[in-house]
């Protein structure tokens, strides 16, 4: 159901999915399960296009997910069971999946999102590396 005034807002409060175009009214607020501000009814495909990709990537990624749960598994139970190559395969799906999902919102532009990412676990990293080997004690810094 799509709305724009304070009538619909019971409409939009028992709809399967409320859409509230172009009103910042706390009644429609309230009643909508999603606010689209502005007069144009066409983001409503936008928001659609949203869902599907979505969709698609929460399913891959559980896919991804079990995959390899099953061959980790399948190592241990095979006896090919190295701890550290255990966790780095874990823990690199477990990158994937959250690099996955962030490309989502990243509107085509993946590779400034790794860039970015990647230049930050490797900041981080360094200044972990620097405190270990440092004798001060550790400073809290806000970024």
């Amino acid at each position: 159901m799509a709305g724009d005034g304070f009538n619909d807002a019971a409409a939009l409060a028992v709809a399967d999915i409320g859409v509230a175009v172009g009103s910042g009214e706390q009644v429609n607020l309230d009643a909508a399960d999603v606010l689209i501000p502005g007069e144009d009814p066409r983001a409503i495909t936008s928001l659609i296009r949203i869902a599907k990709r979505t969709r698609a990537v929460v399913q891959f990624n559980i896919v991804i997910s079990i995959l390899v749960t099953v061959m980790l598994m399948g190592a241990v139970l095979t006896g090919m069971n190295s701890l550290a190559l255990a966790v780095l395969v874990h823990e690199m799906s477990a990158f994937l999946v959250i690099l996955n999902g962030a490309f989502i919102a990243s509107s085509g532009n993946r590779l400034n999102l790794l860039k970015s990412v990647l230049g930050s676990i490797l900041k981080d990293y360094s200044d972990a590396v620097k405190l270990l080997f440092s004798s001060e004690s550790p400073s809290v810094t806000h970024d």
